[in-house]
């Protein structure tokens, strides 16, 4: 059987890194799809803002198996000196703010370090070959609030973002931990 593996590459392991222990307040995101009833949240990609010139950029890119074109997905963590799609200007003039209101922010209440990235890994097995690869994050703030950030199972290259234990644990079904930066 063929075995085909995706995971995080060196530079998303570093971003990872850099989060942990970073202040997190607001997720942002040039757009966003929300379906009444529900508190679930899809997105095109997450920034994280870390300093007045750094932000973490979360995004996912669809793939396919060469035989059996079963779908997996990449997923990339990259440090940026603006948000993804967002219009940021690190020194406005005096009578404007840092951000244009044009994005989606999930303000996640005061302010708390984050204490865990928890990477989650997904896998699919078909008749000639396998695909594990990582689909998604699972952070925790010290003060207890946990988000999950997952990949969409479709061809757009989306991400779901939940913030609430019911809504995590659906996302995150079937996903393993493989790996832990933190605390």
């Amino acid at each position: 059987m063929n075995q085909i593996a995706q995971h995080l590459d060196r530079k998303s392991k570093a971003a990872l890194a850099l989060l942990s222990g970073c202040r997190l307040q607001t997720l942002m995101s040039a757009s966003s799809d929300i379906q009444v009833g529900s508190a679930v949240i899809e997105v095109l990609s997450v920034s994280i803002q870390l300093d007045k010139r750094r932000f973490i950029v979360i995004e996912s890119d669809w793939d396919e198996t060469p035989e059996e074109w079963m779908n997996f997905h990449t997923l990339s963590v990259r440090i940026s000196e603006t948000p993804k799609n967002i219009r940021y200007a690190s020194s406005p003039p005096s009578n404007e703010g840092n951000y244009h209101f044009d994005h989606f922010s999930l303000h996640l209440g005061a302010e708390s370090p984050v204490a865990t990235i928890e990477v989650l890994e997904a896998s699919v097995v078909g008749e000639r070959e396998s695909v594990t690869y990582d689909a998604g994050l699972l952070i925790t703030r010290q003060d207890g609030l946990k988000v999950a950030i997952v990949r969409v199972d479709s061809i757009l290259g989306s991400l779901l973002i939940a913030h609430t234990a019911a809504d995590i644990a659906a996302i995150t079904e079937g996903l393993v931990v493989t790996s832990r930066y933190g605390v």
